[in-house]
């Protein structure tokens, strides 16, 4: 009889319960702060990731049309390129050829037929339009290459042979969506035409 009557008592009492209970809610309330920590981590790894790869990309772009354009203008904030056709109808690229009278290698097949290439801001993206011919390989296309993008700037020095460029970014991880201390990044962009002439 006393056997059972010490297994009836066996149990936690109200003071142990309460313990584990509020031991338990503590590793929770960490768990769920260490994992919107992480969350918020990530998503600004993220941003950063996605602003570094828009940047590159912009540079990149803007490097590789000025380096094989042949003049530029500038008109309400817009960049516009004029690139030799060095494509065909088709697609296909054109052998380069030596044309004798100005002892240089030609890759355009010889052609005057000319393209242009405009750069410019659309709300928060940033904007490649390749064209206006529709035999250009692409077509007459306008690529996004860039978003949040909250300015454009194009340098009116020496288009002649330079072309100097700025974009900003916005931020896109912050902890107040509003104006706060982030203003976000500028990138430039300084490269020489095509025809440019050597530097005195």
């Amino acid at each position: 009889m006393n056997l059972f009557r010490q297994k009836a008592r066996a149990g936690f009492t109200l003071v142990e319960l309460m313990t584990s209970i509020g031991c338990g809610s503590l590793i929770l309330a960490a768990l769920m702060a260490g994992s919107v920590a992480l969350q918020r981590s990530f998503a600004a790894v993220e941003g950063y990731s996605t602003t570094e790869g828009n940047q590159l990309r912009v540079l990149d772009y803007i490097a590789m049309d000025c380096r094989r354009a042949l003049s530029a203008t500038v008109a309400s904030n817009t960049l516009t390129l004029t690139v030799a056709g060095y494509y065909k109808p088709n697609g296909s690229a054109f052998a380069p050829t030596f044309n004798s009278a100005t002892n240089a290698v030609q890759y355009n097949g010889g052609t005057s037929t000319n393209y242009t290439i405009q750069y410019s801001q659309s709300g928060s993206n940033f904007v490649r339009t390749v064209g206006p011919s529709a035999s250009w390989p692409t077509g007459n296309t306008a690529t996004a290459i860039a978003t949040n993008v909250s300015s454009f700037t194009v340098s009116l020095q020496d288009l002649t042979s330079t072309v100097s460029c700025s974009i900003t970014f916005s931020p896109s991880f912050t902890n107040n969506p509003g104006a706060g201390p982030i203003a976000g990044t500028t990138v430039s962009s300084n490269t020489f035409l095509r025809n440019a002439g050597a530097r005195q």
